[in-house]
């Protein structure tokens, strides 16, 4: 019935942080997270103030259990600085809180041999980490055992926003690996870089354990790197010839500014058809934190041919345009 997934059943998860919107570190005003699909992804999201540093932890039982938490790799800080992050806590320099920021807690045991386990087959993730320090857009690697010399150089793979929440790359394999090889992500370029893994996140010179693949490679293969970062999960897919569907349209990776980042017209009313600030739909269905519908101005129209479809296509014209302009300056121009 779920397609490949297998749910666990957690009553009410909750995420607990260093802000008031995330409980303040108090259990019983920390936020639950919630699964309004009935999909095992559950989310919450919440308004942020500034912050220099963003702290939480998700508790998949809703409690302090000590065992189940989902938090940070090692101790290290996200700033670079002495005090150690004893607590692993999960940290976000300067997030971007103009916007709403959701926050995701994945169930869900994927079986999807494609899908890199995670511990307890339980996963994390935001709608903050891969834009912040708020204002960088920082750049992210796939580095791993592919490479003649794994880390951050020429032979890496750069990560590029294939939709909201979601990251690819393509290599071409320059030699022959057997099932278990290994691969994670990477900032480039970063003081204090960042890098993931099934485990987590975890900061420099902390590491996070590196995806295990069970596909061989051969010479010449198409390799994909995906990164589900809402969700936190980790794909990989290897096929002798390119595929379709695994490439960048050119967005930029960092998600819209305000103006386009919400689901409220100009108004601070729902727009119509908005259903919610960011769908959890599954991973399955390839749609890890996607926008349920894109913010803006849409029109049922388009400039150029119309393409063959069942529904009639509204076409507009370059020239169709200057015409009307045309008649308007003449009406115009009567009237005087």
């Amino acid at each position: 019935m779920w397609c490949g997934l297998e749910q666990a059943a957690f009553a009410q998860p909750k995420i607990c942080g260093n802000q008031p919107a995330l409980g303040g570190w108090s259990l019983a005003s920390c936020p639950m997270l919630r699964d309004d699909d009935g999909d095992g992804i559950y989310s919450v999201t919440v308004n942020l103030g500034d912050t220099p540093l963003l702290e939480y932890k998700v508790l998949p039982t809703g409690m302090w259990d000590g065992t189940s938490e989902i938090r940070a790799n090692g101790t290290c800080p996200a700033d670079g600085g002495s005090k150690r992050n004893d607590t692993q806590n999960i940290q976000i320099i300067r997030p971007d809180t103009a916007k709403p920021a959701t926050f995701y807690f994945d169930s869900r045991s994927v079986t999807d041999p494609s899908y890199s386990t995670a511990p307890g087959n339980r996963s994390a993730g935001d709608s903050l980490m891969m834009d912040a320090p708020s204002g960088t857009c920082p750049r992210w690697l796939a580095v791993g055992d592919f490479q003649n010399l794994p880390g951050p150089n020429s032979s890496a793979v750069t990560l590029r926003l294939l939709r909201p929440g979601v990251f690819v790359g393509r290599g071409t394999a320059t030699k022959a690996m057997g099932s278990g090889w290994r691969w994670k992500v990477l900032e480039q370029g970063a003081d204090i870089a960042r890098e993931y893994g099934p485990s987590g996140w975890a900061y420099a010179p902390c590491e996070a354990t590196p995806a295990l693949v069970s596909t061989p490679v051969s010479v010449g293969d198409s390799i994909y790197f995906i990164f589900h970062a809402h969700g936190g999960r980790m794909q990989t897919v290897v096929s002798s010839a390119p595929l379709d569907g695994f490439s960048s349209d050119g967005s930029s990776t960092c998600q819209p500014p305000v103006d386009l980042g919400t689901l409220t017209d100009m108004t601070g009313q729902p727009q119509d058809g908005a259903t919610a600030p960011l769908s959890d739909a599954g991973l399955d269905a390839g749609l890890d934190g996607g926008l349920t519908r894109r913010p803006g101005i849409h029109c049922d129209c388009q400039i150029g041919a119309a393409k063959s479809q069942s529904a009639p296509t509204r076409v507009v014209s370059v020239a169709g345009v200057a015409l009307v302009l045309s008649l308007l300056a003449r009406r115009t121009r009567r009237a005087r």
